[in-house]
């Protein structure tokens, strides 16, 4: 039987790391000449973890890999996740280079468990906004993306506007990173 280390562990001061993740999502993020892949990737316990493939490798991966499909992956670099916006709460991030090692792997007995971000959470104000979040219920008027900021390419400028509506919300209109509107006026943080 193969061992697998689990998703949580992972740290830059160690090498030799071993996993078996299912690939959740897909990113590509355009950087002129060519194209990078980010990877939102989940281990059978519910750990997740961004993973990056530069332009080098970002062709090959994007066709080999699948959504969610189960891969092993070997001989990778985990680096400190500094993006001011994570893809997951986990504080260190994959890079995939030339010697890594990925192989289709069979799936665990037991999938993972999906983990939601409650909407109270979101309507309080207590989500970590730094960290995107899985959530379900239905996104409806979406506003646009504006920059409220003096700094055009400070991304804390960003706000975006949209309605929640899910089973146990009859409605919840939210300003992203700015505030809750509960009567439909919005609230400064």
């Amino acid at each position: 039987m193969t061992y697998f280390h689990d998703v949580s562990i992972l740290r830059p001061c160690i090498t030799g790391w071993h996993i078996r993740v299912k690939v959740l999502r897909m990113i590509t993020v355009c950087i002129n000449p060519r194209n990078a892949l980010r990877l939102v990737l989940v281990d059978d316990k519910g750990f997740k973890i961004d993973c990056w493939i530069n332009s080098e490798y970002a062709k090959h991966y994007a066709e080999f890999l699948k959504e969610d499909r189960w891969f092993s992956f070997t001989a990778f670099r985990v680096l400190e996740n500094s993006d001011r916006v994570r893809l997951t709460n986990h504080h260190f991030r994959m890079s995939v280079f030339g010697t890594t090692v990925v192989l289709p792997a069979d799936p665990p007995s037991t999938e993972p468990r999906d983990s939601f971000t409650p909407f109270s959470s979101i309507i309080d104000g207590t989500v970590d906004e730094s960290v995107l979040i899985d959530l379900i219920g239905v996104l409806s008027d979406v506003g646009e993306l504006v920059n409220v900021g003096t700094n055009p390419s400070d991304l804390t400028g960003f706000r975006l506007s949209f309605r929640i509506r899910g089973p146990w919300l009859r409605e919840c209109y939210r300003w992203f990173g700015v505030g809750t509107l509960s009567d439909g006026v919005p609230k400064a943080l």
